[in-house]
């Protein structure tokens, strides 16, 4: 190489000689150094060719030569993963740099780290792909099935052929400190000094940016997918994100740390999370959970992932700014770790702006989702969220009787709750905490009737009211197990434009606290699935400020009342006769009503008309209401029906004294509840006419 950088010096000077531009006072001597000074250089340059080097040693050798561009562990070592790792190092940036493997021996290949850590991966655009490895551990982990409403389908994760297995009591596994890397295909576990820590974890990602962890099953060994014990167990987190955005964390096993299992923290933004199962995190250690997007970070999307069985939180969002989107997973069973500094949510929310959305929650040993009491703005849509509360702690103790969706008031418990976690409503709405403590919308009635359903209640002014199916939680509110319909108050569809005032008396045999707000009704076909007897909950969101769970109100068949007009000392059946009556003689008509429907019966009225040929007696309305509870009010009309606003006068319209031929109809207004159970279901009204 130095002869041609000789010989291309050479001419270049002569032509420039020849052009008049340089003397030709050189020798070969000089000519020879300038072109070993060019050779030098262009040695030591970093090359930033695109390489791939091929692990096929599982030992703990260095690189006898970083940056000569052949990986060397020296003499029979061959290309170790330490020795990779310092040659993509030594590389320039660029161009992208593989790790692959291609290991000898049959079976599962560990590569036991011992004397020093890992070198940190330092070079940009940086592939480590196990996947590669001749596939010798057959078989999958992991949980089969869907998770989410929107039934995603988990992955099957294959059993990885490369374990890396810390032999030294080393605090980080993998260490990422440059952007766009890639981690495929590896089992890592038993790295870490501390739990919840920046400086512990299989897997730490820095300042960096778009690292991509991917089909790796982080914290157990590579032949069975449980708690690999306390000798060997992971002491640090599984992957510790300590500021770096942008990233993908997909399709991994991550499970039975000491620590949590994702940790996106000091301001890590915008990290998607997608088909991983977070399983068994945070052994003793109550605070720590299965994901936490943590310390100022936010902007997460969390979907189709399965996290169970975490003993802090499933999804925990401590300190974040929000804005993270929790969608399409599954989250049971978390919270359950037997500590004093428990947190046991299945979800908990802190920071703006956040949606929780088409997940299912259930069997969390605390509250499905807690909102915390600073946290506002955040969305709970769609969700099927049941059992939470009632499931008991590791040790045994509980249940916890917490609910399907807690906001918290600034005096409660961010970690647990504050009994009796349901927060009534408040007349005008005021009260502060998270989501504002949103009033939920109180049901008053859920009623079918010729194929349709009609739901009745009270909510703030322009509330978007999620319905569900329940699974009927001890309190008497949620939780919502099946989503059905969405409708929004003072639209087309609610028929009821009044205002009006509940408690502070129960509702529905529900202490719904109190307030004077707006009326809503809505009637829709029958869903699926809601019939009579079905109980129902619902949520109220204004301005993604999402409620609690509503009273749960029970489906029951529209009431029904019968009328029978008979005469005194008669019955409806046989039907009532009249014998033959003279002029000035009087007629007492008696109107029984019964309520025979499934459902007791509210704001209905009887009306009928005084028959022709006769005078009113002024009067003479009775009524006889029993044991119905009822209170009535009596009007008259003398126009046809088309008012009553008329008063009776004696002699009114020419009647003989007492009477009043001005009256055509009279109206029983009733006040009150008429049950539609025996013998508080029935009673009688009647008016006396006189024949002319």
């Amino acid at each position: 190489m130095i002869r041609a950088l000789v010989l291309i010096l050479k001419n270049f000077l002569r032509a420039a000689a020849a052009r008049g531009r340089v003397a030709l006072g050189f020798s070969t001597h000089a000519v020879f150094l300038f072109a070993l000074a060019l050779a030098f250089c262009a040695a030591a340059a970093p090359d930033a060719r695109a390489t791939t080097f091929t692990v096929n040693n599982n030992g703990n050798g260095g690189d006898n030569n970083a940056g000569n561009g052949t990986c060397s562990a020296g003499g029979s070592s061959g290309c170790t993963l330490r020795a990779a790792i310092e040659e993509v190092n030594a590389r320039a940036a660029g161009a992208p740099h593989i790790i692959n493997f291609s290991i000898p021996g049959g079976g599962l290949i560990t590569i036991t780290v011992t004397g020093s850590a890992l070198p940190a991966i330092t070079r940009a655009g940086t592939t480590i792909n196990a996947t590669t490895q001749p596939n010798n551990n057959t078989g999958t982990f992991g949980t089969v099935g869907t998770v989410g409403v929107g039934a995603i389908a988990l992955p099957t994760y294959n059993r990885p052929d490369v374990m890396v297995v810390d032999g030294g009591g080393f605090s980080v596994g993998l260490d990422v400190q440059a952007g766009n890397v890639t981690i495929r295909g590896l089992c890592i576990y038993g790295f870490g000094t501390a739990a919840n820590d920046d400086g512990s974890g299989n897997i730490r990602v820095g300042v960096v940016g778009n690292t991509l962890i991917t089909q790796n099953l982080l914290g157990t060994t590579a032949t069975s997918f449980t708690d690999p014990g306390a000798g060997a167990r992971s002491i640090g987190d599984n992957i510790r994100v300590t500021g770096g955005s942008n990233g993908v964390i997909s399709n991994n096993l991550i499970g039975y740390s000491n620590g949590k299992g994702i940790q996106i923290g000091n301001g890590a933004d915008n990290w998607t999370i997608t088909g991983n199962e977070v399983r068994g995190n945070g052994i003793d250690n109550s605070n720590l959970d299965g994901i936490d997007i943590e310390n100022g970070s936010g902007g997460a999307e969390i979907s189709g992932n399965l996290f169970w069985e975490n003993e802090a939180c499933g999804v925990d969002m401590y300190a974040s700014v929000g804005g993270n989107n929790v969608e399409n997973n599954t989250i049971r069973r978390n919270g359950r770790g037997p500590n004093a500094n428990l947190e046991s949510m299945g979800v908990r929310v802190f920071g703006t702006g956040s949606t929780v959305s088409l997940n299912i929650i259930e069997s969390n040993f605390g509250a499905g989702i807690t909102v915390t009491s600073a946290a506002t703005g955040n969305r709970i849509t769609r969700n099927s969220i049941f059992s939470n509360g009632t499931i008991t702690s590791k040790t045994g103790g509980g249940p916890s009787a917490q609910i399907g969706i807690d906001l918290l008031r600034t005096t409660d418990n961010e970690n647990i709750g504050t009994t009796p976690y349901v927060t009534v409503n408040d007349s005008g709405d005021a009260d502060a905490g998270g989501n504002s403590i949103h009033n939920f919308a109180v049901l008053t009635g859920a009623v079918v009737s010729g194929g349709n359903l009609t739901l009745a209640g009270y909510a703030r002014a322009g509330s978007e009211i999620e319905f569900f199916i329940a699974a009927a939680d001890p309190t008497g509110f949620g939780e919502g197990q099946t989503y059905l319909f969405t409708s929004t108050e003072a639209t087309a569809s609610d028929t009821d434009a009044t205002t009006g005032t509940y408690g502070p008396g129960l509702v529905g045999g529900a202490s719904v606290g109190t307030d004077t707000t707006t009326r809503f009704r809505f009637t829709l076909p029958l869903p699926g699935g809601v019939s009579v007897g079905t109980r129902l909950t619902a949520t109220a969101t204004v301005g993604s400020n999402t409620s609690e769970f509503s009273n749960n109100v029970t489906v029951v068949n529209a009431p029904v009342i019968t009328l029978c007009k008979t005469f005194p000392g008669q019955t409806c059946s046989p039907p009532p006769t009249l014998p033959a009556q003279q002029p000035g003689a009087d007629v007492t008509y008696v109107i029984n009503f019964t309520n025979t429907g499934g459902s007791s019966a509210s704001g209905f009225f009887i009306t009928d008309q005084v028959p022709t040929n006769t005078d009113f007696k002024v009067g003479s309305p009775a009524t006889s209401l029993g044991t119905t509870g009822l209170s009535v009010a009596v009007t008259y009309s003398n126009n046809g029906g088309a008012a009553y606003t008329y008063t009776p006068v004696s002699g009114g319209g020419g009647a003989p004294a007492g009477y009043d031929r001005s009256v055509t109809h009279v109206r029983w207004t009733f006040t009150g509840n008429l049950s539609q159970t025996s013998p508080n279901n029935t009673g009688n009204v009647s008016f006396i006419v006189r024949i002319r």
